[in-house]
Parts: C-alpha cells; sequence; structure tokens
C-alpha cells in the first residue's frame, strides 16, 4: 500500500493552494483538477466555496462563526483526552440516524484541521447511506467502495476540498454488504496503514448508527477512540444507554449533544 503515503503526500501539497481573505483556509471556486503522482496515480483537488459550506453547515473554519467556537471547544476536549490516553484514530458515532454524526464528523475535522499541528483525514464508513461527499457539496464518481471491491486506487479516491491540512475519503457508491466490507482484510489493512503513516495525523471515521445494523460494531476494534452523537428530542435515554454499554472497551471520549434547544450561547467577539 505504498500508493496511499504518496496519496496523502500530494494530497498535503495541494491543500494550501486555497484560501480566502475573509474566510482563511476555505477555498474560492476553481475548477476541479487532477495531478499526477510520481507513480502515474492522481489526487483530485476540488476547492469548495465557502458559503456552499456554510449553506451545508460546515462551519468549523470560518472566521466570526459564533458556532465555530463550539467545535473548537469540542476539538480542545477530544485533543486533551486523545493526549491521555493515547492513538490517534477516532469514530464518531450515534445511536440511530439523523442525529448529526456525519455533521459532527465534518466539523470536527475541519476543526482539527485548523490547528498546524495536525493533519486530518476524514473517512465515510456509512456505506449503506454515504453521505461526506454530499456534505461537503461535492460530487464524487469513486469512493471507499471502488478501491474495496473495484481494484480503483485509492490515491483516485481521496478528494482535497480546499481545506488545509484536510483530506477526505467518501464512501463511494451505497453497499448492501457494507458488514462484510468493513471486516474485509483489505479494508483491516487499510485501517491499520492509514494510522501508521504520519505520527501528526488524526484519522476520523464516521461510523453507521450503532443500533441499525452490526456494521458499527464489527469496525471498532480498528479504532482508538469513539464519540457518541446524539440528539435532544429525538435519541432516546434507553438508546443511550444501550449505546454506551456497546462502547464498553472502546475509549469513550464523550457523548456530543446536537440539536440543543438551549440558547445561552454568546458569542466572544
Amino acid at each position: 500500500m505504498e500508493g496511499i503515503e504518496k496519496a496523502l503526500e500530494k494530497a498535503r501539497a495541494h491543500s494550501g493552494a486555497a484560501a480566502n481573505a475573509s474566510l482563511p483556509r476555505v477555498a474560492r471556486e476553481t475548477p476541479i483538477t487532477r495531478r499526477a503522482d510520481s507513480d502515474g496515480s492522481t489526487t483530485r483537488f476540488m476547492p469548495v466555496l465557502a458559503s456552499k459550506l456554510k449553506a451545508n453547515r460546515i462551519i468549523a473554519g470560518l472566521v466570526r462563526e459564533p458556532k465555530a467556537d463550539l467545535y473548537r471547544m469540542l476539538r480542545a476536549q477530544v485533543l486533551q483526552r486523545l493526549a491521555v490516553s493515547g492513538g490517534t484514530t477516532i469514530g464518531v458515532c450515534s445511536p440511530n440516524s439523523d442525529e448529526g454524526k456525519t455533521l459532527t464528523a465534518a466539523n470536527l475535522a475541519v476543526s482539527l484541521a485548523m490547528d498546524a499541528n495536525y493533519t486530518v483525514l476524514l473517512v465515510d464508513l456509512d456505506l449503506r447511506k454515504p453521505s461526506i461527499a454530499q456534505r461537503f457539496g461535492l460530487q464524487v464518481q469513486t469512493g471507499l467502495s471502488d478501491y474495496l471491491f473495484g481494484q480503483i486506487p485509492l490515491s483516485d479516491c481521496l478528494v482535497n476540498p480546499g481545506i488545509e491540512r484536510l483530506v477526505l475519503l467518501p464512501g463511494g457508491c451505497a453497499m448492501h454488504n457494507s458488514s462484510e466490507a468493513l471486516t474485509s482484510p483489505q479494508m483491516v489493512g487499510l485501517a491499520r496503514e492509514l494510522k501508521a503513516r504520519y505520527p501528526d495525523r488524526i484519522v476520523i471515521y464516521d461510523l453507521p448508527p450503532l443500533l441499525a445494523s452490526d456494521d458499527a460494531l464489527v469496525f471498532l476494534p480498528q479504532v482508538d477512540a469513539t464519540l457518541l452523537v446524539v440528539r435532544e428530542g429525538l435519541t432516546r435515554a434507553g438508546e443511550i444507554q444501550r449505546s454506551i454499554d456497546l462502547l464498553e472497551g472502546r475509549n469513550l471520549l464523550g457523548t456530543v449533544l446536537n440539536g440543543s434547544a438551549e440558547k445561552n450561547f454568546f458569542p466572544y467577539f
């Protein structure tokens, strides 16, 4: 899997090209490019408009955005707990669908990428309903499923969305045999490879809902820590407890409350 290192290094090198005076590290709209690596493979560079990110609620990289501070606070707590427990890979999950795990994973990844000490790889492992590419406003033709079963090079699946130090690995086409895909030797080998390559890289996996299938459970041995996302008014107390029980022994960093009705948040400018 030596192509992985070259692909990620190329994505790193291209990530700094996008910047905006009022929205730093977020790209202006530019054409999609495919740039050749030394081994003949390519990495997609697909900058996304800041306005499109904001419309899709990817706000962690925007300046003068009050709610971005909430993700910075989450970033600080995650980094502190990782420093204590060790590890560089995080699985973000929720009890059920529509509770905000993908939104949380995406904004956490962007916020971590804002820290110059880290690079971030965000991987879409919700293979039944992949949505990371859509969340970033990207239209892609290949992703993880194509790498696993379509003999597509990993470098052709990685995407740089125009945010410094951030690379995405979309899920690709929806899969019905997702549980088997997540336990396949190729997926396990890829997870180990992604973890081992760079000491300054944090890998965030957007996992499937815990209570909907066994997909998340079968992949949990490959992650160092977990983050549980629940939604106010939607997630039931029993579902939260059951999810916490399922995550026992999986280094649960904490629980994120999404969709809170609490309004006493005041921006500090």
